[in-house]
């Protein structure tokens, strides 16, 4: 059977490379919180990864196919990892050059309603294979230099470091960058124990809890300033130092 007009015209369409997209992302994006303008940007991100086998993307580049400029592209990025949906992964390429690529994992965890915990960590593994089971990758060697820097330079406990990673996985917010706000807050606010750890968490959620009843309650209203007693009849005698008052204003 000969294939049809129709079907004969499509055929190079047909055979140009197609992306697979889940269709609860499509039915549910506006649900999650996405601006369409930001499904876009992770629909370049996922056709990138799928037709090209990378999504390591200039900022130019996915403005380019976006149909933005690369700065409100990247103003989206940001959004998305800030939100949970999208992380920045570094590495080294075969020439040793340090590259970036996104890392849609995130936004599969939103949608299957899952929240990545951080397991206690078994006797014999190391830190960078707990990161890397948390973060679904492998760590760059940057990050590896930095969670050397966080044992040694910084002199944080491990099980503080643990603390921190499992603070970003509840957050959804897979980055070295925010780990580290994360312990330095925690340096900052004099925490050396568990025992530290746990009243300065108590402490946050009293604070937070504070802020948002403040929040509701809005602003206060200002006092109205008490009027003057009214005196039965008009005074007998006028103050000679707002004599320049009653001539403006006579009775």
């Amino acid at each position: 059977m000969e294939p049809s007009g129709r079907q004969g015209g499509n055929s190079d369409y047909l055979s140009a490379p197609f992306v697979a997209v889940p269709r609860e992302l499509l039915r549910r994006f506006a649900q999650l919180g996405l601006h369409p303008h930001e499904l876009v940007v992770l629909l370049q991100i996922l056709a990138s990864g799928q037709t090209e086998g990378t999504t390591e993307l200039s900022p130019h580049e996915l403005g380019e196919r976006c149909g933005m400029s690369s700065k409100e592209a990247m103003a989206c990025v940001e959004r998305l990892v800030t939100e949970g949906f999208l992380a920045i992964g570094e590495r080294y390429d075969d020439q040793g050059a340090h590259v970036t690529y996104f890392d849609l994992q995130p936004l599969w965890d939103k949608l299957k309603g899952r929240q990545r915990m951080v397991q206690p960590q078994p006797s014999g593994q190391d830190l960078v294979s707990l990161f890397e089971e948390e973060f679904g990758r492998p760590l760059s060697s940057l990050e590896c230099d930095q969670l050397r820097a966080w044992l040694g330079e910084h002199g944080y406990p491990e099980w503080l470091v643990v603390e921190a990673l499992k603070e970003s996985v509840l957050a959804n917010k897979y980055s070295f960058r925010y780990i580290d706000r994360v312990l330095y807050t925690w340096q900052k606010n004099n925490v050396r124990s568990r025992q530290d750890l746990e009243q300065y968490r108590v402490q946050y959620r009293e604070r937070q809890s504070q802020v948002r009843g403040d929040a509701q309650a809005g602003p206060t209203k200002p006092r109205s300033r008490p009027s003057p007693p009214r005196t039965g009849g008009r005074e007998s005698a006028r103050d000679e130092r707002y004599a320049s008052f009653y001539e403006l204003f006579p009775d």
